[in-house]
């Protein structure tokens, strides 16, 4: 046991972690040409400097190839071709901790068996590099397909998953897309077009015309003849989305409008009138104070019509469209909701038919649920997944599914790379049903929760002992953020100490650091980097 490990718990709720240790020769080694790992023995240990001399010769090639992105001059390089076993990737330069993970893409171990016999099913059958279309084909499992997941059997599983969540009697749909803003478009375009359909099942077209007259919004005559679908088409249509300060929601145009963190993501891009932004567990009566509860007749008819109510600032129900929330805030700096101020917001969605548009791009599957939501007691209308999911995913409840039409939204790959499906599925059905010797058959999200607790227990030990350099640890499961002095310095000498970090949220005096762990993540793990952090707080405070 290390020294920081000392006097923390042996046993939360029930499971006994350092009987754990005792089934670590269960786990093989990783070996690749002439290098092996193995998660159950190797610890942090970085022998040379983590900046080798190829590594600007590097950063040098790829800003000559490829656009600029998020990189700085100062990130890392990382070698490939070397094992990785867990959280641990052997280097150049020794062994490191990845607390990073691909900006949360990785969930489990890359060798996993789940994962290794959805690969081989994969290779045995033909279909590792097979493309189709799944927006316009139907894809069946052949009767040699034994192990191969059809884009059905994936959004069956994550339906059903969803349901175990958040229970509906019509239960969930799922759409599939390719990435996590793809997945965000779907959201907002979904709650867009019910408010906009519901509109016209309620009011009728005449008082829609009436609507876009009164804000001059042009009707659009040209495509009358050439479409099936009977609505007239308008310029514009002014349906309100909502969405919190400090939010990240992607970079594609719809999605970040209603992102607002950072000011690299905004300036140069048009945005939507139709958005408006809330203090992230703020007041929720914020969100009341912005509605205007009339029926939009009521709005048309009074002096100054529709344009006088949205020029003093407020949303008339009937266009207040979604709201689109994280269930912790990832670039505006790993903050968890609250749900005393989620509760009533959603009380108040829901008495306005308001969509909750839940984002889990990130969170989802690592905060000791399968979703995030879950820990803020409501239940969301619309979910959006990616990254630990393996693709791109919106779910919905299936009742939507009525103000659907036909080419509402497509994509290019969406359900339809066999090889990012089977993953995808292989990946889900391992976080819900694999039970894992090493961690005695709990489940990984039990796994989270606790390794969670025994991370932050640790963690304010760590407060404790650092006052000067960490000042607090927050988070779910194993999805954590570090408030702390100094924060470059932190994770530059994190790095050169071997651990993968990355900084979340705006830089001041006190700043947050993201924390993220594998759902399979083990004690020794969690022990091995409170000692390392340890030593990388005292040279940081000596500097």
């Amino acid at each position: 046991m290390s020294p920081n490990a000392k006097n923390l718990s042996e046993v939360i709720q029930g499971y006994n972690l350092q009987e754990e240790k005792n089934r670590y020769d269960q786990i093989p080694d990783v070996t690749i040409g002439e290098h092996s790992l193995n998660r159950g023995t190797t610890s942090i240990s970085v022998a040379g400097s983590m900046e080798s001399n190829t590594h600007p010769s590097c950063r040098d090639e790829h800003h000559q190839h490829l656009f600029t992105t998020t990189h700085d001059d100062g990130a890392p390089v990382l070698e490939l071709g070397y094992p990785q076993s867990g959280p641990y990737v052997q280097c150049a330069a020794g062994v490191y901790m990845d607390l990073m993970l691909a900006c949360a893409q990785k969930i489990l171990d890359e060798n996993h068996p789940r994962f290794l016999e959805a690969v081989t099913a994969l290779q045995r059958t033909g279909l590792l590099l097979r493309r189709e279309i799944n927006s316009d084909d139907y894809l069946l499992r052949g009767p040699k397909c034994e192990g191969v997941a059809t884009p059905q059997d994936f959004a069956r599983l994550l339906a059903e998953a969803t349901n175990q969540s958040f229970p509906r009697q019509e239960g969930y749909r799922v759409f599939l897309c390719n990435s996590g803003a793809e997945a965000v478009e779907g959201a907002i375009k979904l709650s867009l077009l019910v408010k906009y359909k519901k509109f016209i099942q309620t009011y009728g077209h005449e008082v829609f015309s009436r609507v876009a007259a009164d804000l001059g919004i042009e009707r659009r005559t040209h495509l009358d003849d050439i479409t099936g679908e009977p609505d007239p088409l308008y310029a514009d249509y002014p349906f309100f989305l909502f969405g919190f300060v400090s939010s990240f929601h992607g970079r594609t145009l719809g999605a970040l409008g209603l992102t607002l963190s950072k000011k690299a993501h905004q300036f140069g891009y048009p945005k939507s009138h139709y958005l408006k932004h809330l203090l992230y567990n703020g007041d929720p009566n914020d969100l009341e104070s912005l509605l205007d509860p009339r029926p939009i007749t009521e709005i048309l008819d009074a002096e100054g019509g529709l344009r006088k109510v949205l020029d003093e600032g407020r949303v008339p129900t009937d266009l207040a469209a979604g709201l689109i929330a994280e269930p912790i805030q990832g670039e505006g700096g790993y903050l968890p909701g609250d749900p005393a101020f989620f509760g009533p917001v959603a009380e108040i969605c829901q008495k306005h038919e308001i969509l909750i548009l839940a984002d889990e791009v990130q969170s989802f599957a690592r905060t000791g649920r399968l979703f995030g939501f879950e820990h803020l007691g409501i239940r969301p209308d619309a979910i959006t997944l990616a990254k630990a999911a393996f693709v791109g995913a919106m779910v919905a409840s299936a009742e939507l599914e009525q103000y659907l039409h036909n080419g509402w939204h497509s994509n290019t790959w969406g359900g339809g790379r066999i090889f990012e499906t089977q993953m995808a599925h292989a990946t889900l059905d391992a976080l819900l049903h694999f039970k894992d010797p090493v961690l005695n058959g709990i489940s990984y999200l039990e796994n989270e929760e606790i390794k969670g607790i025994y991370l932050r227990e640790g963690m304010a030990r760590l407060q404790q002992k650092h006052p000067e350099i960490l000042t607090e640890c927050s988070g779910y499961g194993l999805m954590n953020g570090m408030s702390v002095y100094r924060r470059e310095e932190v994770i530059a000498v994190a790095w050169k100490r071997g651990i993968k970090l990355l900084a979340c949220g705006s830089s001041g005096t006190i700043s947050r650091v993201r924390m993220l762990m594998l759902a399979d993540t083990l004690t020794r793990e969690i022990d091995d980097f409170l000692e390392t952090l340890d030593e990388v707080f005292e040279e940081v405070s000596s500097s």
